[in-house]
């Protein structure tokens, strides 16, 4: 039978303000609170507002964007950062999430959008439109929020408005530009700078964002139907200089990660956010000559694959004109979000669904009658909802 979904969106608020009421007890009191009285706000609405004012109108509107929205801006970090205590601090949600009570779940991965406001749109609607039909899904975003795009601030804003809204459903992880010496360097701190036009309102509100970083987990552990992964922004963790396979749970207690610089981190934490696969190398590890880059080689993987019980491993970081790359049997998922770089067409962005039932064996583009990669396009977005859910979008 067909399913409806109501769209757009943005006629939808009331109906979300109904859901997290609804959530009320799996929500601690002082954030619920807040989330009742910004719900309710007349506009301004914060969260609300910021959510809902880019499904109206879209990154057209950003070149207007009067200077005054800055405090909302504001505002909106503020009750990440709330969040981000609440959830993120506790046993459950530490340096590495576990989540590993929804076997059943259909998992999305997002890999680097870096800005790419479109594309993350066109996302956050596919998303919504299944949450509408299919509450079981959650949402892993791996980082890279910011940089490399014009509206990386406006991108950050709607990613985290979608997270607050759905707490339970979506998940943010670091990239290794979430870090104040990286998007200090690559046209965050810029943009932030042109929407604050004074050095005073500028520091506060960097200070509030960098903090933020700082505090965002480097992973996340999933159990999918038989499968069990671990995504992170990078790589696997190593010391490239005194190698030997990890085990996740001896080293987490130890990991220095919450830190502005990635300097300032201990060289697993640097290496889980900056490590890339590289199917040439033949030794264990080693440093990229140019660069510095750390880099790890299939042995490694399997080792440390083997060691932590792990078959399947999703990751970001580098930059695929096709949106993916498949290394090693499947086990190994690059994504990348963003079709374009450096405000310039680079070719396609993808993301991931994993279904349950979905083998590693089977993961490939779903235009190639493969599982689960899929091609961030309006029209190719709308099949798969009638494809997979039997839900068409009612206009």
């Amino acid at each position: 039978m067909e399913k409806h979904i109501e769209f757009p969106l943005k006629y939808t608020l009331k109906r979300l303000i109904k859901i997290t009421q609804s959530n009320a007890n799996q929500i601690p009191n002082e954030l619920r609170d807040q989330l009742y009285y910004i719900g309710n706000l007349n506009p301004p609405q914060y969260v609300w507002q910021w959510f809902f004012r880019y499904f109206a109108a879209g990154s057209e509107k950003f070149k207007s964007e009067p200077v005054d929205l800055l405090e909302n801006y504001e505002n909106l970090f503020l009750m990440a950062e709330k969040l981000l205590e609440h959830k993120y601090t506790t046993e459950k949600y530490h340096k590495f999430i576990r989540d590993m009570q929804t076997p059943d779940y259909t998992y999305y991965f997002v890999g680097d959008t870096h800005g790419s406001f479109d594309d993350t749109y066109l996302m956050i609607d596919y998303f919504i439109k299944v949450f509408q039909v299919n509450p079981k899904v959650k949402v892993i975003w791996i980082g890279d929020i910011v940089d490399r795009n014009p509206y990386d601030l406006q991108n950050l804003a709607f990613i985290l408005s979608f997270w607050i809204l759905f707490p339970d459903n979506v998940f943010i992880l670091r990239g290794n530009h979430e870090d104040s010496s990286v998007c200090s360097r690559y046209g965050f701190s810029q943009h932030l700078f042109e929407k604050a036009q004074s050095r005073e309102r500028f520091e506060m509100i960097w200070k509030l964002i960098t903090d933020f970083f700082s505090k965002l987990p480097l992973g996340l552990i999933f159990r999918s139907g038989n499968k069990q992964g671990l995504v992170v922004h990078g790589g696997i963790p190593f010391d490239v200089s005194n190698y030997a396979p990890i085990r996740i749970d001896e080293i987490e207690s130890n990991l220095n990660c919450y830190q502005l610089e990635h300097f300032d981190m201990d060289v697993y934490s640097q290496t889980i956010l900056w490590s890339d696969p590289d199917p040439e190398l033949k030794e264990m590890v080693a440093p990229t000559p140019r660069t510095g880059r750390p880099r790890f080689s299939e042995q490694a993987f399997r080792d440390f694959m083997e060691l932590n019980g792990f078959n399947l491993f999703i990751r970001g970081h580098q930059k695929f004109s096709e949106g993916y790359h498949l290394f090693w049997d499947n086990r190994l998922i690059s994504l990348f979000s963003t079709s374009t770089y450096d405000g310039k067409k680079i070719g396609n962005a993808r993301f991931l669904r994993l279904l349950p039932e979905t083998s590693i064996s089977e993961i490939g583009p779903e235009e190639e009658q493969r599982k689960g990669i899929v091609w961030v396009n309006k029209e190719f977005l709308e099949h798969q909802l009638m494809q997979y859910y039997h839900a068409k979008t009612s206009h």
